[in-house]
């Protein structure tokens, strides 16, 4: 099975515009056992990229942690709000690729390999429909047309930090319909909504549209318990980004298991701690 990881910079470079883009060590170690845990599982891993984010990859000199890097991400992300829409480039991205194949987030691990139905959407998990992060669907502004009509607005959102695709005709009509929602909603400062609606909500009201089934790896309240099957930090990274300690441990337990289960990819390690030496 094919699995993609996606950097856009597109959004750091809208907050930064001379800043110099780069990931957390936490980041790194994470997204390297994420490629070498797929890839252990018999799996194929590509990199999909924007110009920068290739850059930044080989300047650290790790790319044949993947099976292939391609930068099939619009730098521009043609023409959409970066600050807006700042998981646009994980759209872009699977527009470039053939179904079946799955999305891995860059902060999610999976150490075994989950059922993936030759008919049925996988997602990480389900979403509940709270209202300050998934409105009525009336309540978006557009800049130009799109319609919204006969939308189910019932379906629960569909959690992508890991989403397997199996049908291209679905794919493609799930991907059209969230960049055209992208470029035709209003600009504006609610950068969470839009995007998750884009991105999550369509996605499972798409499959009620096209009668796709979907599945999830996990139950949402299952989300912070201990797993041996799946490792999300998403709940994790402003701890380590707050408390010194805290990633000293996690980067620590990360070289440990890179040594024991992927002992060919050792030099990674070095590799990673050389960015962020001080001298």
């Amino acid at each position: 099975m094919r699995g993609i990881h996606i950097i856009s910079t597109a959004p750091f470079f809208a907050k930064n515009p001379n800043g110099a883009y780069s990931m957390n060590k936490f980041e790194l170690y994470t997204v390297v056992l994420s490629a070498l845990s797929w890839k252990s599982l018999g799996n194929e891993i590509i990199m999909a990229s924007d110009k920068k984010g290739a850059e930044y990859i080989d300047s650290l000199g790790i790319r044949n942690v993947w099976d292939g890097m391609e930068n099939v991400i619009p730098d521009d992300l043609e023409g959409i709000n970066p600050k807006m829409f700042w998981a646009a480039g994980k759209l872009f991205a699977l527009r470039e690729f053939s179904a079946p194949l799955a999305m891995i987030d860059l902060d999610f691990i999976l150490w075994k390999m989950p059922e993936l139905p030759v008919n049925r959407i996988v997602a990480a998990h389900r979403e509940n429909l709270t209202p300050s992060v998934y409105p009525e669907i009336s309540s978006f502004k557009f800049k130009r047309p799109f319609n919204t009509e006969k939308m189910n607005e019932k379906v629960l959102p569909m959690n992508t930090a890991f989403l397997y695709l199996p049908d291209e005709s679905f794919k493609q009509y799930y991907v059209n319909r969230s960049i055209a929602f992208m470029k035709s909603a209003a600009d504006c400062s609610d950068y969470l909504c839009y995007m998750v609606f884009a991105e999550q909500r369509l996605l499972s009201i798409c499959a009620e549209e096209k009668k796709i089934g979907s599945q999830v790896l996990m139950d949402k309240d299952e989300l912070f318990f201990p797993r041996d099957d799946y490792t999300h930090i998403w709940g994790a990274k402003q701890i380590m980004k707050d408390n010194t300690q805290s990633l000293h441990d996690f980067c620590d337990r990360a070289r440990k298991r890179i040594r024991k289960d992927f002992s060919a990819y050792e030099y990674v390690i070095g590799k990673i701690e050389e960015a962020f030496s001080p001298f």
